[in-house]
């Protein structure tokens, strides 16, 4: 469940979001999210769905969490004071152009706030992808996107400490892979910082986030996510909390953190605790180890459990 593909952050978050999506980032980490079988988690949660449930809610927490790079656009440059990463946007981007992908093309157009001909606070960005297929990611991206409410401080991902701010805006913009298409449409807003390239903390907020894959509409609200990764010690510290609504649950619910997830890089949680609930129903999720995870079904919100469910986090299947 746990990864880190948080380099240079950018679109390809749209094949990944709410579970959608497969692809592979740089590190040669391969995502892929099934769906549930349609109507499989219809709410009210009951010791029959509640599993499905819970895949479909930790599968869009963990979508978030898994926006990587697009390579072939962005990638880390050498120009001094840019931030790695919209490096090559910024050298591509002094006068509105089109840059090429491995087929297709992005046109892209950078307002320089400041005229200083390098990407800092204030700067934005819009891009129009017109069927820029790229190979690294085996990914098609076909429509508008943008990045705006940019804040740099210090020198991001170099010298300690730093902070980046941006927000990207989807209109609509689809992507592409051997799996199908999924649309998205809204926003996801990113703080990310360093006091000394060791710990590095990711903050992910939207108050809409919308996609579309395989007949299935889901939506995120009202959403936060903050994760603690430790360079060093590989550990990893997240909790996520908003509500998710989707045409699979056939209405909304409000997932909370109860207890923070910690666990090590590339492995399954080992501590954490999410509360989900509809109106009248409810399923507390306890990692009891990194193997296992155990589901508190509360049928009618009287604060009795009713049902008790241990499953493998491999049963849950969420990459």
């Amino acid at each position: 469940m746990f990864t880190r593909k948080f380099s240079m952050l950018i679109v390809s978050v749209v094949l990944l979001l709410l579970g959608s999506c497969g692809g592979s980032g740089s590190d040669g980490v391969v995502v892929t999210q099934t769906p549930p079988q349609a109507n499989a988690a219809a709410l009210p949660i009951t010791a029959v769905n509640a599993q499905d449930i819970t895949v479909t809610v930790l599968g869009a927490i963990v979508s978030t969490i898994d926006i990587v790079d697009i390579l072939d656009i962005i990638d880390p440059g050498d120009v001094g004071g840019t931030i790695p990463g919209l490096a090559k946007f910024a050298v591509n981007a002094i006068f509105p152009r089109t840059v090429p992908c491995d087929t297709g093309v992005a046109a892209v157009e950078w307002n320089d706030a400041d005229n200083n001909l390098v990407v800092s606070t204030g700067d934005t960005f819009d891009i129009v992808f017109d069927m820029c297929f790229l190979q690294d990611t085996g990914t098609t991206l076909d429509g508008p996107t943008s990045i705006t409410d940019l804040v740099v401080t210090g020198d991001p991902f170099q010298i300690a400490p730093w902070v980046l701010e941006l927000t990207f805006g989807f209109d609509n913009l689809s992507g592409t892979d051997s799996t199908g298409t999924v649309i998205v449409d809204g926003d996801v807003s990113l703080d990310y910082s360093s006091d000394d390239n060791i710990v590095e903390n990711i903050l992910i907020t939207t108050a809409s986030l919308t996609t579309q894959y395989d007949g299935i509409t889901q939506t995120l609200s009202d959403y936060v996510l903050a994760q603690t990764f430790d360079v060093n010690a590989l550990t990893l510290v997240l909790s996520a909390n908003g509500t998710l609504t989707s045409s699979l649950l056939e209405g909304s619910v409000t997932f909370e953190t109860l207890e923070d997830f910690t666990g090590t890089f590339d492995d399954n949680p080992s501590t954490g605790q999410l509360l989900i609930s509809d109106p009248s129903s409810s399923v507390l999720v306890t990692v009891l180890d990194n193997i296992s995870v155990q589901l508190d079904i509360d049928f009618d919100l009287d604060g009795t459990i009713d049902e008790t469910i241990v499953v493998t986090w491999a049963e849950l299947d969420i990459d």
